[in-house]
């Protein structure tokens, strides 16, 4: 492509977000940034409790995506299906052991596809994976960055050298003595070098927290008095619903403080509580350094920024932590996309989308060739008016049980503007085996500050609510149809695929 239609593709694709007067003399740098585990306890997300400043701040730059949503909530699965555009059943990649490139060996991911196209593609911490196996070259312009020697979990010894050992910390130590802060400490460094390099860049930074284990500097947890994190609310699961339903991995369990069952006490839930808020606090101030050292450097006005969490998290909420569920709580995420001079900048959108949905609007707002084979589509006209209309429903799924092998059942979720239907079929036969109905308009889900919302009872059964059911269960079926492609011709062996290997933890 010449430079002269480059430049054309970019102008054509940047004119509507915008003004004439402001067009970039160069393409738009894009600075892409994860956070593991963060639920919508935000502050633009309605979260009163959570102390978000820095987010906050770029939400108030940036379209709010206030109805976006994963398609499997867990991190690999979820990362790849941003990364690659393409839904879990497409990848074939349901399990964090599972890799998209057994089954796709060619495929072009969206930071190799910004490569390919002239960009300097950088990762820093948690983006694809945090398991170095589970990494890929071929996306980046240089080696990723996972980790660095000196990045510890815990600050105190007594905490746990490695793997899981405490569920939470407070060491009295600077920002840089937790890994967070180092990665962010990295970045700026990055920021600094990729400024003086002619390449635009597309930097993909993604921090560790709020991931269990719950530990930040003791000041963040300083923000927050413990008797605001109320522990009263209902702690029975969600009713009349199957097995299939919730999950059976314990993450939460493994943490040598915890019970394994993760039936823990109201003091036990108010400290992990305070300090899931406290890590989210710890890493909003990550955040606003990288932003500050952006505007610091002149890059803030040629970068578009997106804020992304790779999926939901529960806290206890319904008796149930972690995530792993096609439920509202861990499927919603937080997704926040700031391009330079946008319209109505701060107004959030109501508009339902997908995290498949990310990988063409990056590359629409950046003037690139868009893929044809991709499973989301762009985001731009929500981005040029907050009124525009999303999807009609968007779609989450996840596989029982939770192994790297081909599944045994898996549950298919569809969330619409006012309720959610899941069905849980038998992979080897696809027949019903359980189905789930929401409606969060009525008494059988609650509300917290629209930050979340609690399922209370499956509806599924109600002979009120059969048209309902059908209706949806309709919807389903053409949804899987039109955006399930036929599985490969040989079906991977998982086992086999994975490197004989000790992993490490991640």
């Amino acid at each position: 492509m010449t430079s002269i239609v480059r430049a054309t593709s970019i102008i054509m694709a940047l004119g509507a977000l915008l003004s004439p007067t402001r067009l970039p003399a160069q393409p738009p740098n894009v600075l892409f940034i994860a956070v593991d585990d963060l639920r919508t306890s935000l502050g633009c997300y309605g979260d009163s409790l959570v102390q978000s400043p820095n987010i906050d701040r770029l939400a108030s730059q940036s379209r709010v995506f206030q109805r976006a949503y994963c398609m499997q909530a867990v991190c690999g699965p979820s990362r790849t299906s941003l990364l690659t555009g393409r839904l879990p059943d497409n990848t074939r990649v349901w399990h964090n052991r599972n890799l998209f490139r057994d089954t796709h060996p060619d495929l072009v991911t969206l930071p190799q596809h910004f490569k390919n196209n002239g960009y300097h593609a950088i990762s820093m911490g948690k983006v694809f994976s945090g398991n170095e196996l589970e990494l890929d070259p071929a996306s980046w312009s240089e080696p990723e960055i996972l980790k660095q020697p000196g990045w510890r979990n815990y600050a105190r010894r007594d905490s746990g050298e490695s793997g899981k050992g405490a569920a939470w910390e407070a060491a009295d130590v600077p920002d840089d003595g937790y890994s967070d802060g180092k990665l962010a400490a990295l970045a700026i460094e990055k920021l600094v070098s990729l400024k003086a390099n002619e390449k635009p860049f597309f930097l993909a930074v993604g921090f560790l927290k709020p991931h269990l284990p719950f530990n930040a500097p003791k000041r963040y947890w300083d923000l927050y008095d413990p008797n605001i994190f109320d522990v009263s609310d209902d702690g029975r699961q969600v009713q009349d619903v199957s097995i299939h339903a919730l999950h059976s991995h314990r993450e939460l369990g493994g943490y040598r403080d915890i019970p394994k069952d993760e039936k823990v006490d109201a003091a036990t839930t108010r400290q992990l509580r305070h300090g899931y808020y406290a890590c989210v606090s710890y890493v909003d101030a990550q955040v606003g350094k990288l932003l500050n050292e952006l505007e610091r450097l002149g890059l803030a006005e040629n970068t578009i920024v997106v804020l992304w969490g790779d999926h939901g998290f529960s806290l206890g909420e319904k008796n149930r932590w972690c995530k792993g569920t096609n439920f509202e709580r861990d499927t919603r995420i937080p997704l926040l996309i700031r391009v330079p001079t946008l319209p109505q900048s701060g107004v959030p959108t109501q508009a339902l989308v997908e995290t498949v949905d990310l990988y063409p609007t990056l590359v629409s707002l950046a003037g690139l060739p868009l893929p044809d084979d991709l499973d989301g589509r762009s985001l731009v006209s929500n981005l040029n008016d907050p009124q525009a209309s999303g999807r009609d429903a968007v779609l989450s799924q996840f596989a029982r049980p939770f192994k790297k092998t081909a599944p045994e059942f898996m549950g298919y979720s569809l969330r619409t503007d006012t309720h959610r239907y899941t069905r849980w079929i038998s992979w080897a036969d696809r027949k019903t085996v359980a189905e789930e109905l929401y409606d969060y308009g009525d008494k059988n889900c609650a509300s917290h500050e629209n930050a979340y919302w609690i399922e209370q009872r499956n509806i599924a059964d109600l002979p009120e609510q059969k048209a309902t059911r059908e209706q949806l269960s309709a919807q389903l079926d053409q949804m899987l149809q039109q955006r399930v492609k036929s599985p490969p011709p040989v079906e991977v062996d998982f086992d086999a695929s994975q490197p004989k290997k000790k992993r490490k933890k991640s």
